[in-house]
């Protein structure tokens, strides 16, 4: 009978002690006075980890006014004017991590804190955080629509905290460029190449090196295009996808044009587009009686052919002040002479 008694009482203790823990309330106090330190005490370092994780685990609620302080708490340390130190932001990272345990577990079903961990993960930017970011972006991994679509825009965010060494950075996104063609939500596949787009504007690189991802960035995005121009066409239906192209194309086009990347990077990639996009308008006029009735998608095939006519004849020097739009023919029903269009920008291609 003591035995149990003593057995039941260590039990209940421990069940106490669990509780207490898991439901304790996160640091009251600031670490800012900490984080542009390069070296730290015992206790110092104890601080910020407690801080780190504590503020971590509060982002597992429901609870909107809870959520939004704990992730302030979280991002304030890692403002660029608080200049967190190297070994400071590794000491936050590996914190962090500790309390969104729950929160990254496969299982966890509170989306709304996973978005804003997500978050947080994107501003401390450092390869551990990013590792969770591709994997979370990618459908093979992530079901979850909202979380891939976070995921994708702070994989763009944690490229410009400028923590990133240069060959992690050219790994993600060549990484990320891999998701575009098997996203089936339009929206995360916008953001995507967003990010893709957002290596252009990493800090802290020389002339070369930003020589080097802006060409990265702008290859990725064609050959991004074209694969998802080839995943389309195969589906022989009406997709939603297109959506995505009627944002990106324009960004795109923009790009092409501009003379802080580098001119044979923007005449290769501008090259590269003419045939897939030359697919993509033909494709648009097979399914232009399946897609009238449905008014977004309607307008959005007929953004992104007109996108896509602006880059074919600005590469086959065949644009010209009174060159009737492909948006015109499409509010017109005229498919006729947006095939006659097809048809010369592929003879054009062959000379």
């Amino acid at each position: 009978m003591f035995n149990t008694r003593i057995l039941l009482l260590c039990l209940f203790i421990t069940i106490c002690f669990t509780t207490s823990s898991s439901n304790a309330a996160p640091p009251r106090y600031r670490i800012d006075n900490l984080v542009n330190k390069n070296t730290l005490s015992a206790d110092e370092n104890k601080r910020i980890s407690q801080y780190a994780a504590g503020w971590a685990r509060a982002l597992d609620t429901t609870d909107t006014t809870e959520l939004f302080a704990a992730r302030q708490r979280l991002i304030g340390p890692l403002e660029a004017d608080a200049e967190m130190s190297p070994y400071v932001r590794s000491l936050y990272c590996s914190g962090v991590m500790e309390g969104l345990e729950p929160l990254l577990d496969p299982n966890n079903t509170n989306e709304m804190g996973l978005v804003n961990a997500l978050q947080v993960l994107s501003v401390i930017g450092t390869e551990q955080t990013s590792r969770v970011l591709l994997n979370t972006a990618d459908s093979e991994d992530e079901e979850r629509a909202s979380a891939r679509l976070w995921a994708s825009i702070g994989i763009g965010k944690s490229f410009t905290v400028g923590v990133l060494p240069l060959r992690r950075i050219k790994s993600d996104a060549n990484l990320l460029s891999n998701c575009i063609d098997r996203e089936p939500s339009w929206y995360v596949i916008a953001e995507q190449f967003s990010a893709l787009a957002a290596m252009q504007q990493t800090p802290n690189l020389d002339a070369r090196q930003r020589e080097e991802l802006g060409s990265l960035s702008l290859k990725l995005q064609t050959d991004g295009v074209a694969s998802l121009i080839d995943s389309v066409r195969k589906t022989g239906t009406i997709d939603e996808r297109v959506l995505a192209l009627s944002v990106v194309l324009p960004s795109i086009r923009i790009q092409l044009i501009d003379p802080d990347l580098d001119r044979d990077a923007r005449d290769k990639a501008q090259a590269a587009l003419v045939l897939p996009l030359s697919d993509l308008v033909a494709m648009a006029v097979e399914q232009a009686e399946a897609v009238k009735d449905n008014e977004m998608l309607f307008r959005a095939y007929g953004q992104t052919i007109n996108v896509a006519g602006l880059i074919v004849d600005r590469e086959l020097a065949l644009a010209s002040d009174g060159r009737v739009s492909l948006s015109a023919y499409w509010e017109d029903g005229n498919t006729l002479a947006i095939s006659d269009r097809v048809a010369q920008w592929k003879k054009k291609s062959k000379n």
